[in-house]
Formats: C-alpha cells, structure tokens, sequence
C-alpha cells in the first residue's frame, strides 16, 4: 500500500514540476507584454501584429516540442538511471533499453511529424502568396 502511495505521489509531483516548467515562459512572455504596453501574444485582434493565428500556432507548436524535448529527456534519465541499478539482471537491463528504444522512437516520430507540418505550411505559404 505504502508503494502504491509513493509511486502515485512521486507521479503527482513529475507532473507539477513538468506543469511548471512549461508554463513559466509563458507567463513570462505575457508579463513582459503587458509591462510593454503590447497586447499579449494569444489574443486575436484584427491588425494586430501581435495576435496573429500563424504566431499562436508557432506558440502552441514550440510549446508541444518544448513538452516532447522534456519527455524525451526524462525517459533518457529514466532508461539509463535503470540500466545503471540493474546490476547485471538481464530482464532489468532488457526493460531499460525498451524504455530507451521507445523514447528515441517517440522523438523520431514527433521530430517527422514537425518536419511534415513545417513543409507543408511553407508550401501553402508560397501557394498562396
């Protein structure tokens, strides 16, 4: 029961430490617009330079690469830190590597995913000028 607890709790703080750090840049880009007197990156405003859709979706982009760039990070930590505390038993060592295997496949799929999105908004951006 005691594990259950720890396990769940250690979780619970990953997540709000996780929250945290993705949060603060963009409370501080907010406060450094307001201080300035500009509106705030994520309001849409017609002719504002500001507030435009494009700038929103490269926000909501670099803030989900930012999210994958920390998830990649931890599980490397966590593959590793596992493959270290195995001490040699093989079934301990096989789980590290699937979480390294399964962490270098999730960056790869999310770094072609950005790429086809990055291609393909730039093919429409020539299209339609």
């Amino acid at each position: 029961m005691k594990k259950i607890i720890l396990k769940n709790f250690k979780s619970l703080m990953v997540s709000g430490l996780l929250l945290i750090t993705l949060s603060a840049p963009l409370m501080a880009a907010n406060i450094t617009d307001t201080m300035k007197g500009k509106l705030s990156a994520f309001s849409v405003l017609p002719g504002g330079d500001e507030g435009t859709a494009q700038k929103i979706a490269g926000n909501l982009i670099g803030a989900f690469l930012s999210l994958f760039g920390i998830i990649f990070l931890i599980l490397m930590i966590y593959g590793g830190y596992r493959w270290m505390m195995a001490s040699g038993r093989e079934e301990e060592v096989q789980k590290a590597k699937d979480t390294i295997k399964a962490a270098i496949i999730g960056l790869i799929i999310v770094l072609s995913a950005y790429t086809i999105t990055y291609f393909i908004s730039r093919s429409l951006e020539g299209a339609i000028q």
